[in-house]
């Protein structure tokens, strides 16, 4: 009876204590987690077209990695909200998971789907639902292949049927950028692609920008290729290469946005910092070539050298860290506040240093840079979220378009710089050809010089050996012919009068040859007293009188031999010709000179000349005609009472 007694008052404990186990059994897998508020139901008949879920939704952090059910449900969820973009997000954040926890109600007779996104520039995406009670929850992780959008690798699907409730948990990671997006919302399954559309209309204003900025870019590409080839500046190859660092970057920052895979997030984590930091050492690169530092600017040749050196360190030390570790901080810190410092301090020290020089090309650079640091440092500005325009909308409020114009600017002054040194260059190659044409005129000059010099020297020996040898010899033969005939007076041989007559006429012609040879007597002045003194001589001892008449002042002009003695030949012939074939017993030498020719009248009072005596004598004229045309001159026959020549002669 007892031991009954006791069995009955024994088993509620047994039953309790069993209860009890099985309570903390299922708790491995199930959390008492009390009544959900309404007002944090997401009912799917709200969501027309896409709706914000940012302010019906909680999250919670943990450590990389992918959670079990029961980690998830040991974490502690927060309310607490922050902004879209970093570094709004906690910069722990970035480099940890983020589980975003909300409720959807199927408020629908039917089977709703509608998509998951928790913005953009996320990865690592999974997607938990539970099933909630009045007490306990449980939960399950929906597989990729079910819930993955082809349509769009961001958004995740979620299908609920009619009048089921379900919590849901979003675990995912920032990509580690300071672009995130952090704005969770359910699109409908319809609306999903103008939902795209959608985001990426809202950009298209900006992107018409960049495209534009990237044709200019491009054509500067192209430019500075064509210039290259065309004159191996190789300075416009460094140009080109950071042309199409910029290039990239605009166009890459426009092409991917709202771009939701590895590929642009490879871009937006790693490469857009490093194709701008490469961008910036060939823009070195080519300013050390463009002014030519090397040899101009000494001090700032080495500056610049460094700052290549320090960039190109830096960036691998960035490289480093992003492709070895998952150190998000030392990124950020490395990227914005190193190596951008770094840069705009280089900057500042080349404006500083052109506004000192006072060098106009040197200006022309620096002010594209001032407006590059100047909208470069708006950019950076609208990065971290101070706006400075108050209206969030404003495209002047937007990082990427600031860069984009300061970039615009830059390229403006460039232009601006190269067309003042393209000018520069063409007066200065136009100067050295000018110097190099009258440098070789001067050698030119100076060879002719050399050449006459040596001519004059070879007449002037000439002259001299034919007077001290050759009139040596021909006086001698003149005066033992003279002799010759004084001794024999009773007997007339009249070979002997031929010699003498030959070697005195030989003398004269001969003297005149030298005349002629000597450079000494190449001037106007010297023709002048010769044919002069030579006129008179001639008519010395004839019937004929000779009157001369020459300038009183005589201008000092240079007259080459040749000049001298076709002048002096074509007078003498006239000279010649009077004394044989005129008759005339008196003849002028009237000798003229102008400031561009020299008149040389030879006037008798003879028979004149006729038809008959022209072909007797013809070929003294024609010889006349010859030698004054050889020269540039002129001879004239007037006949009428006796006969007049003229010779013109240019001065």
């Amino acid at each position: 009876m007892g031991k009954t007694n006791n069995h009955r008052f024994l088993s509620p404990y047994v039953s309790k204590a069993m209860l009890l186990l099985l309570l903390v059994f299922i708790g491995s897998s199930y959390k008492v987690v009390g009544q959900i508020p309404d007002s944090l139901w997401i009912k799917t008949s709200s969501v027309r077209f896409w709706q914000n879920i940012h302010p019906k939704s909680s999250f919670a952090e943990s450590a990389p990695g992918r959670l079990t059910e029961v980690q998830i449900l040991n974490l502690s969820f927060s309310t607490t909200k922050f902004r879209n973009f970093h570094p709004d997000v906690p910069a722990r954040i970035m480099v940890e998971n983020l589980i975003l926890r909300f409720y959807i109600e199927n408020d629908l007779e039917v089977k709703k789907d509608v998509y998951f996104t928790p913005g953009f520039y996320y990865r690592n995406m999974v997607i938990y639902k539970g099933h909630p009670d009045s007490m306990t929850t449980t939960f399950r992780a929906l597989p990729d292949s079910v819930t993955k959008s082809k349509l769009y690798p961001g958004g995740r699907t979620i299908s609920l049927y009619p009048g089921e409730k379900a919590i849901f948990y979003a675990s995912f990671n920032f990509i580690r950028t300071n672009a995130n997006n952090y704005t969770p919302a359910l699109v409908e399954k319809d609306f999903l692609k103008h939902w795209i559309q959608t985001q990426k209309i809202r950009a298209e204003p900006l992107d018409i920008i960049s495209y534009v900025i990237s044709g200019i870019l491009l054509l500067m590409i192209f430019y500075s290729l064509a210039v290259f080839l065309q004159n191996k500046n190789k300075e416009f190859v460094y140009y080109s290469l950071y042309a199409l660092c910029s290039t990239i970057l605009i166009f890459f920052k426009s092409f991917g946005t709202s771009e939701s895979n590895e590929s642009y997030f490879l871009y937006e984590e790693y490469l857009d910092f490093a194709t701008m930091v490469i961008g910036v050492i060939f823009y070195l690169i080519f300013v050390r070539s463009f002014i030519n530092t090397r040899e101009d600017h000494k001090k700032l040749d080495k500056f610049l050298r460094a700052s290549e050196i320090l960039l190109l360190v830096l960036l691998l030390i960035f490289s480093g860290i992003y492709f070895f570790t998952n150190n998000y901080i030392s990124l950020f810190i490395l990227e914005n506040y190193i190596i951008k410092i770094i840069m705009f301090f280089i900057g500042i020290v080349f404006i500083v240093y052109s506004i000192k020089k006072k060098d106009t090309l040197l200006n022309y650079l620096a002010a594209g840079n001032i407006a590059l640091l100047f909208f470069s440092i708006l950019s950076l500005l609208g990065m971290f979220r101070i706006q400075i325009f108050p209206n969030p909308g404003n495209i002047f409020n937007n990082s990427l378009f600031l860069y984009e114009l300061g970039v615009a600017l830059e390229l403006i002054f460039f232009l601006s710089g190269l067309a003042y040194k393209n000018r520069r260059d063409l007066t200065e190659r136009v100067r050295e050809r000018e110097r190099l044409k009258l440098e070789n005129e001067r050698q030119e000059f100076e060879k002719q010089i050399a050449i006459v010099t040596t001519r004059q020297e070879e007449r002037d020996r000439i002259s001299a050996d034919m007077h001290d040898e050759l009139g040596s010899g021909m006086t001698a033969i003149r005066l033992m012919s003279e002799i010759v005939k004084t001794k024999m007076k009773d007997q007339a041989f009249p070979e002997l009068e031929k010699i003498s007559n030959s070697a005195n006429d030989l003398l004269g012609k001969m003297n005149s040859i030298i005349w002629t040879m000597k450079s000494s007597n190449d001037s106007l002045e010297s023709l002048v007293a010769y044919l002069r003194s030579n006129a008179l001589e001639y008519f010395e001892s004839t019937p004929v009188v000779c009157k001369v008449s020459v300038p009183d002042n005589i201008p000092q002009i240079e007259m080459s031999g040749e000049k001298r003695r076709n002048v002096f030949l074509s007078v003498k012939e006239s000279l010649n010709n009077i004394l044989k074939h005129s008759h005339a017993t008196e003849m002028h030498l009237d000798i003229t000179i102008t400031k561009t020719k020299l008149i040389i009248h030879v006037a008798d009072n003879g028979v004149g000349i006729d038809t008959e005596k022209l072909r007797r004598f013809g070929n003294g004229l024609s010889n006349m005609k010859r030698r004054m045309e050889s020269i540039g001159g002129d001879f004239q026959v007037q006949s009428g009472p006796g006969s007049v020549i003229i010779f013109t002669c240019p001065l």
